[in-house]
């Protein structure tokens, strides 16, 4: 989350979850790889040591697929 006190960042605290910032996200990405949550914390979130935090050297989360537009014919070649 870009900002800690939102409707959004709220919903996750109560679900469990942990409320980073967003350069936790781009230092993963930099270093292809999930760093710990704790020095990312937005004000207000679980400690750094939260059950919901997984492990250090746990594998980034897969990447999405890309979506398919409804009605749209697969490409042959």
């Amino acid at each position: 989350c870009a900002f800690p006190r939102t409707p959004k960042a709220q919903r996750a605290r109560l679900q469990g979850g942990v409320v980073v910032g967003p350069a936790w996200i781009w230092e993963c990405q930099r270093l292809q790889r999930r760093l710990p949550c704790g020095p990312y914390l937005l004000d207000g979130s679980a400690s750094s040591d939260s059950e919901g935090e997984e492990p250090e050297d746990a594998p980034p989360p897969p990447r999405p697929s890309p979506k398919v537009k409804k009605g749209a014919e697969p490409t042959q070649r």
